[in-house]
């Protein structure tokens, strides 16, 4: 006789699997995806953690290029820098500005027609508004 999953789990199984969240990163096929200009509204550690805000504008470029500008926090006044990305296996691996060698890495968390959320890189989850 053929045992289910749910009847090898048992109900703490059941209710454990129940509780798991129901999105997974979103693989990226290819940079259409995400070109254009995207306005970064705030950063976050993790989803629960309370978001900073941002007046950033990121653009991802179709020859693979990112360019941000606005008023960086960080470093208490406006600056524009590029570099370029690949999208590898479904994520964003970027260039690192200041740390040659060492690329960031991003995959996307969630996106509608007007919103993105990328997780990776150094700030953690990055909240984006077309």
């Amino acid at each position: 006789m053929a045992t289910t999953l749910i009847g090898r789990l048992g109900p703490a199984g059941v209710l454990l699997i129940g509780s798991l969240p129901a999105w997974a990163d979103v693989y990226i096929g290819d940079v259409s995806e995400i070109a254009g200009t995207w306005q970064l509204e705030s950063v976050a550690a993790s989803l629960n953690k309370p978001k900073i805000a941002e007046n950033r504008t990121w653009e991802f470029k179709p020859e693979g290029v990112i360019v941000t500008s606005g008023f960086n926090r960080h470093f208490g006044g406006t600056d524009r820098h590029e570099w370029k990305f690949e999208i590898i296996d479904g994520k964003i691996v970027s260039d690192n500005p200041g740390r040659p060698g060492k690329p960031l890495e991003y995959t996307l968390y969630e996106k509608t027609g007007d919103t993105m959320i990328l997780k990776g890189g150094i700030e953690g989850f990055y909240f984006f508004k077309k």
